[in-house]
């Protein structure tokens, strides 16, 4: 094995390994490509018989050039959500540039620290998992990297130091660190100890301290993308337009028929109602009081959310959920669900005022793969009010004193519209529906204009003062991507008395005729909004430009996409099982350990008096038959333990005799007689003059003489003596035997008068 090759092939695995995790962290095939092919063209040639390398000052100048751009992106954007992408650039740039110079060791140490910089910055920017397989895969390859550096580095010192020595330059050859076969089976060995330790250690802290993450918004770091159960306007990052599928859809008309809508299909994931001014937010009720759960039994049959449900037999729609990569806890609907089944045995909780679905109590059970809803597009308001008619509306009246001013301009602005005024609505209460139709669908109209831009790099959206960012975007950027058009709807409706409310979930226009499903991508997750329309029913009103969105899906669609669905049933069970595990799925786990621990334990417990009843019926042993049994266990237990103390001893044997493929009976014979040996070594492994285990018994000779030369003598009389049995067909006898076991009195006396003063093993 040469330590310098293996440790430089290890080195630069580490680094392609990094570069991999970056470039799967921000989904970027180039960054792959041109980041690898730079890494081996650099590993090539600095290595190569000529040992080219870029010049110190151009370097110097890279390093500096990389920080300086990592500085001005970070100030352009300072989020803490851009800070582990503009790490990440910034040492992906030095770590290539610094592959390009001559290296020594301490070079090699700069080069994996920054790959373990490199794959922390793209474990922050994203849970896949993909990214997630090749973070474990770095670790453990870079506890056989790290053993195979200290080698290289040792002989790296060594030969400077030979170097050093020599009378003038050229004097003395290159000196190459041989090493055999046995270390490198120790060296595989550690390896191999280190990677399970790593694994279990890893594993511990996993369990002990979980991570609270919002897996549904299918994110991390700045890179937003898929489902958000929550709106921050704030946010700089630009939404990454994956084409993963989140999940599919067969939508079922009321006779059966699976087929495909005109229009878009929407599903609705999350209801948010409450809005922090100045911090752009938008949030759900996190009391969430009077919820409804229901139970599934695990079969096809339906749990319905009200009595009048379970009648309804006028237009309702059946919808086959089949989730792919994306794993959440909510449960998305296209219209108002009046009933779910499940395949599992799952908890469904409903919201009464909002009818927003979500799956509780998985823990670590994961998410449902699958589940149906029975819904109603347009229902009565009988069963509106019976499914989600338990507590009162949403408020009116929006925190923003500003955006009242902009709505009554665009109210003033179309004087054809014909908003019902309080007279209208005093007389005909219905006019009040009427109202809030027509002003959304003016607010609307007027969002979806050529005046606004949709958008979804938001690098220029900046904070101004204390402005809010609903205000922002009306007034002065006029650009934004969904969040920001729904929430501008909403502010709008609410400044003007108008019930509304935003809605977060996804968006499809893909259909598959094949499977008669729609296809979920997750660049297909949308928010938009909902306005009251009736004393039970809410509408959709949907103000993003419906032109831009389809085309930014279109062009988001690769010949790559026809082969995800390889993937996408492993990436669902990690976000369900892995990345998802939280503090509930840690409490969950807590309760089954300790109730299957108690479980296990009677059971064994009946297992064992099961077995003792048994056997004294078979034997018909009596009264004493259990203790004849229990003591007949312990003489078992007792022969295990002295067939393996056996086993180490002939394996111990086999090695230090060098008799390794021996029979037994030889093995047993020579461990007889040369185990005066056995016990020289032992001796002066007490007195801190071990013998390495790739020392010949002639070589650690010279050492153990060197260190105490009467001990020394003794020792060569005791080699000698193992040398003429092992090797000069001398046969064991008594006599011999008794000679042998004084020549290691000779040596135990020996090293009693010069023991060293710490334990070790002898020098060479």
């Amino acid at each position: 094995m040469n330590a310098s090759l293996g440790f430089r092939r290890m080195a630069i695995a580490l680094v392609l390994l990094s570069v991999a995790s970056f470039a799967a962290s921000e989904r970027s095939a180039w960054t792959l490509v041109v980041g690898g092919v730079l890494a081996l063209a650099a590993t090539s040639v600095t290595d190569g018989p000529r040992r080219r390398s870029l010049p110190p000052w151009m370097l110097r100048l890279g390093v500096v050039a990389a920080i300086a751009w990592g500085t001005w992106g970070f100030v352009s954007r300072p989020s803490a959500d851009e800070a582990p992408r503009i790490v990440g650039n910034v040492v992906l740039g030095v770590l290539l540039l610094k592959l390009w110079d001559r290296k020594s060791p301490s070079d090699w140490r700069q080069v994996i620290a920054l790959s373990i910089v490199l794959v922390v910055a793209a474990a922050l920017l994203s849970v896949d998992f993909l990214v997630g397989v090749l973070v474990i895969a770095y670790a453990m390859a870079i506890v056989p990297a790290t053993m195979l550096y200290h080698l290289y580095a040792g002989a790296e010192r060594a030969a400077e130091d030979r170097r050093a020595a020599a009378v003038r330059a050229g004097a003395l050859a290159p000196m190459e660190a041989p090493h055999g076969a046995q270390p490198a089976r120790h060296l595989r060995r550690m390896a191999v100890a280190g990677v399970v330790i790593g694994i279990a250690l890893s594993s511990v802290v996993f369990l002990l301290f979980p991570r609270d993450s919002a897996l549904g918004a299918g994110q991390g770091g700045g890179r937003r993308s898929g489902f958000r159960s929550d709106i921050a306007l704030w946010g700089t990052g630009r939404i990454s337009l994956s084409s993963r599928v989140a999940m599919t859809v067969r939508l079922r008309d009321p006779r059966g028929t699976p087929g495909q809508l005109m229009l878009p299909l929407r599903m609705r994931g999350s209801v948010l109602e409450t809005y922090v001014p100045g911090a752009g937010q938008w949030r759900g009720d996190p009391s969430r009081a009077g919820d409804r759960s229901y139970q599934t039994d695990g079969s096809d049959s339906f749990v319905w959310f009200a009595p009048e449900a379970r009648e309804e037999r006028s237009n309702v729609w059946t919808q086959e959920v089949e989730m792919r990569s994306l794993a959440s806890e909510h449960v998305f609907s296209a219209w108002l669900p009046l009933g779910v089944s499940c395949e599992e045995m799952r908890t469904f909780t409903i919201d009464p005022r909002t009818a927003e679905l979500t799956e509780t109590a998985s823990g670590i059970v994961g998410r449902p793969r699958s589940y149906v809803i029975r819904m109603q597009a347009y229902p009565s308001p009988r069963i509106a009010k019976a499914v989600a008619g338990g507590l009162p509306p949403a408020e009116v009246g929006f925190p923003v004193p500003e955006v009242r001013a902009i709505a009554e301009r665009v109210v003033a602005a179309s004087p054809d519209a014909e908003i019902p005024g309080a007279e209208e609505i005093a007389a005909d209460p219905q006019q009040r529906w009427i109202r809030n139709r027509r002003l959304a669908s003016l607010f609307a109209d007027w969002l979806s204009g050529p005046q606004f831009r949709y958008s979804t790099d938001l690098a220029e959206f900046r904070r101004r003062g204390g402005e809010d960012p609903v205000v922002l975007f009306l007034e002065r950027y006029r650009f934004g991507h969904c969040e920001h058009f729904a929430s501008a709807l909403v502010a709008l409706c609410r400044s003007m008395g108008v019930e509304a409310r935003v809605v977060t979930g996804y968006m499809a226009t893909e259909y598959d005729g094949v499977t008669d499903r729609y296809v979920f991508r997750e660049s297909g997750a949308h928010a938009w909004a909902e306005v009251r329309t009736g004393e039970w029913q809410w509408g959709t009103f949907d103000p993003s430009p419906m032109e831009e969105l389809l085309a930014i899906q279109r062009a988001n669609r690769t010949w790559m996409d026809s082969f995800r669905w390889i993937l996408d049933p492993i990436e669902f069970a990690w976000n369900s099982s892995f990345a998802s595990f939280d503090s509930r799925a840690q409490a969950e786990l807590s309760d089954r350990v300790s109730t299957g621990a108690r479980g296990a334990g009677a059971w064994l417990a009946e297992q064992g008096k099961s077995i003792v009843d048994a056997a004294n019926r078979w034997f018909r042993l009596g009264s004493a038959g259990a203790l004849w049994l229990g003591l007949v266990g312990v003489t078992i237990a007792i022969a295990v333990v002295a067939a393996v103390v056996v086993s180490r001893r002939m394996r111990r044997a086999a090695d230090e005799l060098g008799a390794r493929g021996s029979g037994v009976a030889s093995l047993a014979a020579l461990g007889r007689d040369a185990a005066f040996y056995l016990d020289a070594l032992d001796a002066l492994a007490r007195a801190g003059l071990a013998k390495p285990p790739g020392r010949t018994p002639g070589m650690h000779v010279d050492a153990v003489r060197r260190a105490n030369p009467e001990a020394g003598a003794a020792f060569a009389e005791v080699v000698e003596r193992f040398y003429a049995l092992r090797y000069g067909g001398e046969r064991g006898t008594r006599e011999g035997r008794a000679a042998a076991a004084a020549l290691v009195a000779r040596l135990r006396a020996a090293l009693g008068r010069g023991y060293t003063s710490s334990p070790r093993a002898a020098g060479p």
